[in-house]
């Protein structure tokens, strides 16, 4: 075998000599860039134990004083109604709250609550302290009081119909639609004409007394109309019951305190209806 020949059969194999010395060097380096790295970081993580977890383990203590009183509570028979306390006891302690919970204005409680009512911010200029006084479909000019659309009512109905819209506007965001309110004795004649037997006696009217309104279709029913079922009665304006029976008028609602007050509904009152009548 010739020197060349013997040089080209060797050649192979000091490549892969040099391949694998270069291997295993760069195996040590990798081993070596490890350990360092495992060094920083348990460096790292001991500086963050020392400057953050040990402060926030003295804060979380009780919350664990708090856990194990749960577990106890768990297994004894501690009273339900000092069950709450005794967890709190090792825990962070809650302050009580004085604050007022949410309810009726203080005005509008007034009114809902007496019958000698005050001026309302809602209608300024409209004072039921000045009493009312007439006949039906013919009241005194200082017993009526106008509403915010123009409308017209007894001025104690009117307060507290202005008290309720108040309320009734924080929730939908509107007046309540009043489409009718006091009717003088011509207008129930003419009612009584156009609208047949659904419309009351002239001279014995409920509108006629300033103690009723018809409200307009778009709250005679769905929500609005819940709501005021459930909120009217507070200020004393109902849907009366021959409303929902014998006659269907959703529309029509009357301050109850003035029906009660003339007898509306009393076999007395038809034959009083052409009778003066006052609040004095």
């Amino acid at each position: 075998m010739s020197k060349r020949e013997d040089g080209a059969s060797a050649h192979p194999r000091s490549r892969r000599l040099r391949r694998l010395q270069e291997t295993q060097e760069l195996q040590v380096r990798t081993t070596h860039r490890r350990r360092k790295l495992l060094t920083r970081s348990g460096v790292l993580a001991g500086f963050a134990v020392a400057m953050v977890v040990y402060p926030m383990v003295g804060t979380l203590t009780p919350g664990a004083e708090a856990n194990e009183a749960a577990q106890e509570l768990a297994t004894s028979t501690v009273p339900a109604t000092s069950a709450a306390s005794a967890l709190l006891t090792g825990g962070a302690a809650l302050e009580s709250s004085d604050l007022p919970l949410p309810g009726i204005d203080e005005s509008a409680t007034a009114l809902a609550a007496s019958a000698e009512y005050i001026v309302s911010t809602s209608l300024p200029n409209c004072d039921p302290s000045k009493g009312w006084a007439g006949y039906n479909g013919k009241l005194t000019e200082s017993s009526l009081c106008t509403l915010w659309n123009g409308e017209v009512v007894r001025n104690d109905a009117a307060v507290a119909l202005a008290e309720l819209n108040v309320q009734f506007k924080a929730v939908f965001g509107r007046d309540l639609c009043v489409g009718n309110g006091y009717r003088t004795l011509a207008s129930q004649y003419a009612t009584k004409r156009s609208q047949g037997y659904l419309a009351a006696t002239p001279g014995t009217s409920v509108h006629g007394w300033g103690l009723a309104i018809d409200l307009c279709g778009s709250d005679d029913t769905g929500a609005t109309k819940r709501w005021l079922e459930a909120n009217g009665p507070v200020w004393g304006w109902e849907n009366p019951s021959w409303a929902k029976s014998r006659k269907w008028e959703p529309w029509h609602w009357e301050y109850v305190p003035g029906t009660d007050d003339l007898g509306v509904y009393e076999s007395t009152y038809w034959s009083n209806t052409g009778a003066y009548r006052s609040s004095d």
